[in-house]
């Protein structure tokens, strides 16, 4: 049982890794593409792999017709919408910022999953939760504590946080239906569809330089297959056994390993704030992961009577 759960808590920061390291690699690929474009070729890179996984492996669920729409609604949420709001915040900010603004979703979370879920949480959790905030938050101050940032920029990034939280209720519910690859490949194709249209509409407006294919190749590679495929395949797993607050509070981990990798690649300057600020994180995440003496921290409570699962 120790090891299960060390394999779920391992699941969540592999995918949180490869989710830190995306603010890096989106960036890269900006530099020749525009973000609708990146998140479309992203999308087609991740479902050829995943269906490759899927057939091959004999992996592959069959996927019943009345949960069609549970999927799209899934799929409006993230990849499409989150990923909009992400991408085009990610442009007007730094990786580090933008990994930092995501960092409120676990905060946002527990609010949405008491009211939606009914999920507990002890009074040590919400302490560790507090606490892997206010890490964030120094990690984003310079030395004048100061935060600069694009006001447009921001915006679209609490846009994501607002989405990804509507994400997360949809997804405890799938979950429940079906196994965390099936989830992540029609969550991938279903958003791919929502794509097309977008990327005929904002190549219009902002062209992509498509030519220069060795310049982003990589990197868009890298987000296809451990970002959109591998990391939320890892994240529905981990989010299937650990619930909608206890682990998107590892999404609190994004900004420490996006700051760690932006200094590796010499993109940003690891400063004493981003130091002390990963340190609190860590506490704090820790924090919030440790059970009660009655119990578990949080629970789902009957997601039947929740979330009225369709017949």
């Amino acid at each position: 049982m120790k090891n299960k759960g060390f394999i779920v808590h391992l699941a969540g920061v592999v995918a949180m890794v490869f989710w830190g390291m995306s603010f890096v690699w989106s960036t890269q690929v900006y530099q020749n593409l525009n973000p609708t474009a990146t998140i479309f070729l992203r999308l087609v890179i991740a479902t050829v792999f995943l269906t490759t996984i899927l057939f091959v492996f004999r992996l592959n669920e069959k996927i019943q017709r009345k949960h069609l729409s549970l999927f799209a609604i899934a799929a409006l949420f993230e990849p499409f919408l989150y990923f909009i709001f992400e991408g085009y915040g990610l442009k007007n900010s730094s990786p580090v910022i933008g990994a930092g603004i995501i960092a409120l979703i676990p905060l946002v979370t527990p609010i949405a999953a008491r009211i939606f879920l009914k999920e507990r949480l002890t009074p040590m959790n919400i302490v560790g939760f507090i606490i892997s905030f206010v890490g964030v938050i120094v990690m984003l101050l310079n030395k004048n504590l100061e935060l600069t940032a694009s006001p447009k920029g921001i915006l679209f990034l609490c846009g994501s946080v607002i989405v990804a939280v509507g994400y997360s209720i949809a997804l405890i519910r799938l979950t429940k239906l079906y196994k965390p690859l099936t989830i992540t490949w029609m969550q991938n194709i279903v958003g791919m569809i929502y794509f097309i249209p977008m990327v005929f509409i904002m190549e219009r407006y902002e062209p992509s330089n498509f030519a220069n294919v060795g310049a982003y190749i990589v990197p868009l590679v890298c987000l296809g297959i451990l970002c959109s495929a591998g990391a939320y395949a890892l994240w529905a797993f981990a989010f299937s056994k650990l619930g909608a607050s206890k682990a998107n509070v590892y999404s609190n981990l994004i900004p420490v390993f996006t700051a760690i990798f932006s200094y590796l690649l010499a993109i940003e300057e690891m400063t004493a704030f981003k130091i002390i600020g990963i340190l609190v994180v860590v506490v704090g995440l820790v924090l919030s992961q440790m059970k009660s003496k009655n119990g578990p921290s949080t629970g789902s409570g009957s997601l039947t009577e929740q979330l009225n699962t369709p017949n």
